[in-house]
């Protein structure tokens, strides 16, 4: 399905009305096979729908089943366009020693303005999910996503100051100003999708787990005057977590897994670990 973002059209509008042309449909080109690349290699593990989203910046590949993937698997498919950019750069200057033609140049720079500008760390791009998959190899996936939105609107804030310098200078740069607002809105929504995400993976886990027939479990020890909410954001999407509920002389007072904890926050909202144990054994 293809989706056209509502500011798509207008800042399509607006730069034709400035002037704008040239490059733009030539950058829209080479952005699509970026997409694809993404796209190809996605298949090439096994994941597959998805839909292609004009957005301000350019067009975004959102497949369906792409959440499943593992750390390791999201690095190579977020890696993938970049890297198909860059090479297509290194191949086009090449042929650009060899025919010096106007067009082979903006080839070169488009792939090269696009290849950097994706490995960026910060989302919607993928150097965030790139520097969300490298933090999430030495540490909770919820702890990385959230110091890449952390990061994300760092560099959100840095590229607007850096807009706002320019402008008192008489350098009115649309497109960073534009960039900024951007990463600043997709990474609150990212901020917001967090705990949206988490449930899913729990939901998911029972279909992947009768597909298999197995499943790998994690063992985790918690404090029990921590919260459920808290709980639950340790559980990791690939694997069922069983919670050894620890009190104040770090002895095991019961033991309790994931989908206890989710039943429990369903029943009894957000409590402690202390009060849910307490209420299950009554039960």
């Amino acid at each position: 399905m293809i989706k056209i973002n509502k500011y798509f059209i207008p800042y399509l509008i607006f730069l034709f009305f400035i002037g704008y042309r040239g490059n733009l449909f030539l950058a829209f080109f080479v952005v699509f096979f970026h997409e694809c690349v993404h796209y190809l290699v996605a298949g090439s593990m096994g994941f597959n729908g998805f839909d292609i989203e004009f957005l301000p910046l350019g067009l975004v590949l959102n497949l369906d089943d792409l959440e499943d993937a593992t750390n390791r698997q999201d690095l190579i498919i977020s890696l993938s366009g970049p890297v198909f950019n860059i090479i297509a750069t290194l191949i086009f200057y090449f042929i650009y020693t060899k025919y010096n033609n106007i067009y082979i140049y903006m080839l070169i720079q488009s792939n090269l303005i696009i290849g950097i500008f994706n490995l960026i760390p910060a989302f919607p791009l993928d150097g965030g999910r790139i520097l969300r998959d490298i933090l999430s190899f030495k540490m909770l996936e919820r702890r990385a996503n959230k110091i890449t939105i952390n990061v994300s609107i760092v560099i959100s804030i840095f590229f607007m100051f850096i807009y706002i310098f320019l402008f008192m200078k008489g350098k009115n740069n649309f497109t960073l100003g534009i960039v900024s607002i951007f990463i600043i809105i997709s990474s609150l929504k990212e901020k917001e999708r967090v705990a949206y995400v988490i449930m899913s993976h729990i939901v998911k886990k029972k279909s992947k787990f009768f597909k298999k027939g197995y499943m790998e479990n994690r063992s985790i020890s918690v404090y029990y005057n921590m919260n459920l909410l808290d709980v639950i954001s340790l559980v990791d999407k690939n694997k069922y977590s069983v919670f050894s509920i620890l009190d104040d002389n770090m002895e095991i007072v019961d033991t309790v897994y994931e989908s206890e904890v989710v039943k429990g926050l369903k029943i009894y909202g957000n409590i402690t670990v202390k009060q849910f144990v307490l209420k299950k054994k009554n039960i």
